[in-house]
């Protein structure tokens, strides 16, 4: 049974085809992937050896033309002058002093080589140049292939030698078109370490050029990426003076104190928003724990009360009784941990009453509880007691927030909260670090609510967020805030 390509190979062509377009996408992939000034000194330096070697292919033509040209020129020359001189030959004695006589006039003669044969075709002498002798050597020097290209058809012209009617000998004139091959060749030769060497020096100019006429793109492209990073105050100043690059640049200003002005406008409304959302649950708190509190006491004082009148009386209603009351007892605890617990969500309870590392750890402490499968590591340095209570609280809901998804997503075996005060151009800034050594978070993962709200409420104290993966698993949660500097011992900086 004949063989039969098996119907999932693909044929031939096809796998050509898919080769030759991977093979192009690589390359353009690699194009693009390089810097502007790069291509555009590749592709000066493609054109100008394609133009190049047009030249080499037109200065070979033209050598071929030339050497052509110029060894007809002296054969035909040559075979005049020993037609005439042959006419002077009466008898077979003369033909040797004849062939000296020729030998001796081409001594500097170029592109011929001249041989006299007898009336049986063996030859006399050979009357060889020694022109052509040293084109020999110098044709040594040329390559094979350009021989090959520059050397025109051989051309044989033969003058007779006659006297009374008797053919006496035959003179052969053929054209050596070395010597003019050596020449073009040493031309050429010389005039490629030219083209070479000024090819690179005009590559080398061209490099310097255009990194001083692009400086403002590479200028630009920086301040896109500050842009980006959410540095809205960034300006390109001084402007270029090339004009289609200062419309540019002024456009990207003008984006950017368009941003500046938004982001301003953004911050001040969230600083009024969570000004609004944080007295409404300071306010939820306190009928919380005003109306709830007593409450919940006059349960556990009422219950007490029944529970005592209870022991008082005879079985069986006295163990009914108390089995209600220790049900009661047992809600009544679970309604206050719920409600401590709800409270400290909506406002924590010891805000401004201890100092914010206080706070941190009682916080970290109720994740400790929750979670005792995973170890917590914490490390404040050089804090103040307190920067007032919007850094503090945002500083509280960043670290309850950025627990809350290690928990969540990471289920991490380890967490590091470092947090300490360092100095930095602007001023003292606190810088806030959160990492576990969980699964990670994905590329493709959708930023939550309650990040981006962390991240709007940090915004609104001018402050940064960021995100990043570590190695070989894990994420990292790095918030800076800046703070007033209220001095050095209100605030130690760290160095």
């Amino acid at each position: 049974m004949p063989n039969t390509p098996s119907q999932s190979e693909p044929p031939a062509a096809a796998r050509t085809g898919n080769r030759a377009q991977a093979l192009f996408e690589n390359i353009s992939n690699g194009w693009y992937a390089c810097p502007f000034r790069w291509q555009i000194l590749i592709a000066i330096t493609l054109l100008t050896m394609f133009t190049g070697l047009i030249g080499g292919v037109l200065a070979v033509l033209d050598a071929r033309n030339r050497a052509a040209i110029e060894t007809q020129s002296n054969v035909e020359l040559w075979r005049h002058h020993i037609a005439a001189q042959a006419r002077e030959i009466d008898a077979p004695a003369d033909l040797a002093p004849f062939s000296w006589r020729l030998a001796h006039e081409m001594a500097q003669v170029r592109h011929v080589t001249i041989r006299v044969l007898d009336a049986n075709d063996k030859p006399l002498a050979e009357a060889q140049n020694g022109r052509t002798v040293a084109a020999r050597g110098e044709r040594e020097a040329a390559p094979q292939w350009f021989i090959d290209l520059a050397k025109p058809a051989s051309e044989v012209q033969s003058v007779p030698i006659t006297a009374e009617g008797k053919r006496l000998g035959t003179v052969l004139i053929q054209g050596e078109p070395d010597d003019e091959i050596a020449e073009a060749w040493e031309l050429l030769e010389l005039m490629s370490i030219l083209w070479l060497g000024g090819t690179a020096l005009m590559m080398t100019g061209l490099y310097f050029v255009l990194g001083f006429v692009l400086d403002p793109l590479v200028t630009l492209a920086d301040g896109m990426r500050e842009l980006e990073d959410g540095h809205y105050g960034l300006r390109i100043e001084p402007q270029p003076k090339v004009r289609e690059l200062a419309a540019i640049v002024g456009s990207f200003n003008t984006l950017a104190e368009a941003l500046d002005n938004a982001n301003a406008e953004n911050s001040r409304l969230y600083r009024q928003l969570i000004a609004v959302q944080e007295d409404e649950r300071r306010q939820i708190s306190r009928d919380l724990h005003d109306e709830f509190g007593p409450c919940l006491f006059g349960i556990t004082a009422g219950t007490g009360s029944i529970e005592r009148h209870a022991r008082n009386l005879p079985e069986p209603q006295s163990s009914a009784i108390l089995s209600c009351v220790t049900e009661i007892a047992h809600v009544s605890d679970r309604l206050k941990s719920l409600t401590r617990s709800l409270l400290n969500r909506l406002r924590p309870v010891a805000l401004g009453r201890v100092t914010l590392s206080q706070l941190l750890e009682e916080l970290i402490l109720t994740f400790e509880r929750r979670h005792s499968g995973t170890r917590f590591a914490h490390e404040f340095q050089g804090l103040a007691a307190s920067y007032g209570e919007d850094i503090d609280l945002t500083l509280y809901r960043c670290v309850q927030e950025g627990l809350t998804n290690a928990m969540r997503h990471g289920k991490p075996k380890l967490v590091s909260i470092a947090l300490a005060v360092q100095e930095a151009p602007s001023g003292p800034g606190i810088r806030l670090r959160i990492a576990d050594d969980g699964v990670g978070i994905s590329e493709s993962a959708a930023i939550g609510f309650g990040l981006s709200g962390m991240r709007e409420r940090v915004r609104a104290q001018s402050g940064t967020l960021v995100i990043e993966p570590l190695q070989p698993a894990g994420t990292a949660l790095l918030v800076t805030l800046p703070v007033r500097d209220t001095g050095p011992a209100a605030i130690p900086v760290l160095q």
